[in-house]
């Protein structure tokens, strides 16, 4: 990015938002659960169709589900979390992570060549589950019956989280890019204790973990709707979270679904690459509330974003917070040295303390293989995606 367009970007920038946050060196349970439930014990931090969660006993779930895991896998060992029921899985999940296991998650079954390329040591999941020859097998219920383990100091560069990538292989975040992640989403779009947020998407995806760290970080409650029986909605909440597509599927289709939930601030969208503005006009007036983008993907975290203050149809957004940007050489991925606003389109590239390992490394940037513009404001414009490395060209 130009001087020029740095200078400028403070207009756009939200409020209170730092540009570079300090990270601390916490455990994302301890940061984004156990935190909020010591200053908003009863204040709801999770609701799904069946019940509703508070921060204090989801702190006290992700305990409990700790020490079972500590006790029935080995120190890094790997935990593969499969729950359609999304206090299991997200009380799972975490309690692997607070005992720094390697966690894969799935809200539901998946298929066997996936979970055995994951060698997990434990599968928590129904009894109907498979787990692959040597894993043993949990039922989700079983996790709120342990006690909360001992703990010991937390490698910050181990792997807890493993993600999929955008073609073979996985991603793996560590204590510091998830506490990260949060900071950046939760300040970012200036969440509030007491906010609401119906997400559609469950933290398997970038986008999902990304809304339900950063709304816990600020001690927002997450409304569960990636489920397909999510009723019992309330009628106005402060944001509604989902993929792109699927939010036109649910409310621009031919027969929209939850029509009648307002988002009051405003839609949160993933998007991986380059959208059309006419499909984001159409969606903000079925929803009768602004779109905001968030760009991201699993092997590189959300990165370029737009937030409540403003919001323009054909701009991607800025850069989040703790992510710096560069222009890349479309051809091989080296640095352009003029200025970014100079020139027509490049490869935008990503260096960000919220990127979890496995992004394609170009001297120190991360590749998105997106090209695009940024304007003297700072605004970024995407243009066109070439194929991810390893993808199947058909």
């Amino acid at each position: 990015m130009s001087k020029g367009a740095l200078g400028l970007l403070s207009a756009y920038w939200p409020e209170r938002t730092a540009r570079h946050a300090h990270i601390p060196l916490e455990r994302v349970t301890q940061f984004c659960v156990h935190r909020a439930a010591g200053a908003e014990g009863d204040r709801a931090a999770l609701v799904t169709p069946s019940r509703t969660v508070t921060f204090a006993e989801m702190s006290a779930l992700v305990s409990a589900a700790a020490g079972v895991v500590q006790a029935g896998v080995p120190e890094g060992g790997r935990v593969a979390v499969m729950a359609d029921d999304p206090v299991s899985l997200i009380a799972g999940a975490l309690g692997a992570m607070e005992a720094d296991r390697l966690a894969f998650l799935a809200a539901g079954p998946v298929e066997r060549p996936v979970l055995d390329a994951f060698e997990p040591g434990l599968v928590i999941g129904p009894d109907d589950a498979y787990a692959p020859p040597g894993a043993a097998r949990l039922s989700p219920a079983a996790l709120a019956e342990g006690s909360a383990p001992t703990l010991p100091r937390p490698n910050f560069r181990l792997p807890i989280l493993a993600q999929p990538r955008p073609w073979p292989g996985e991603v793996l975040h560590n204590h510091k890019t998830l506490v990260a992640t949060a900071i950046s989403f939760g300040s970012f779009f200036m969440l509030e204790p007491g906010a609401e947020l119906v997400v559609f998407e469950p933290p398997t995806s970038w986008l999902g973990l990304s809304t339900l760290l950063g709304s816990w970080h600020k001690a927002a409650t997450v409304r569960a709707a990636w489920g397909p029986d999510w009723a019992g909605h309330p009628d106005r909440v402060d944001y509604l979270v989902a993929d792109f597509e699927a939010a036109e599927a649910r409310y621009a289709g031919a027969a929209p679904t939850l029509r009648d939930v307002h988002a009051g601030i405003g839609a949160i969208l993933g998007i991986s690459g380059p959208f059309s503005v006419s499909r984001r006009r159409r969606l903000a007036r079925r929803l009768r509330a602004p779109v905001f983008t968030l760009v991201g993907r699993n092997d590189l975290g959300p990165y370029i974003g737009s937030h409540p203050t403003w919001a323009l149809d054909d701009a991607a957004g800025i850069p989040m917070p703790n992510v710096d940007l560069k222009p890349l050489n479309p051809a091989d991925g080296s640095e352009l040295t003029i200025g970014w606003d100079a020139i027509e389109e490049g490869e935008i590239g990503v260096k960000s303390v919220c990127a979890p390992a496995g992004g394609e490394l170009t001297a120190t940037w991360l590749r998105t293989r997106m090209t695009g513009f940024v304007d003297p404001t700072g605004l970024y414009f995407l243009r066109q995606q070439g194929p991810l490395p390893g993808a199947d060209p058909a």
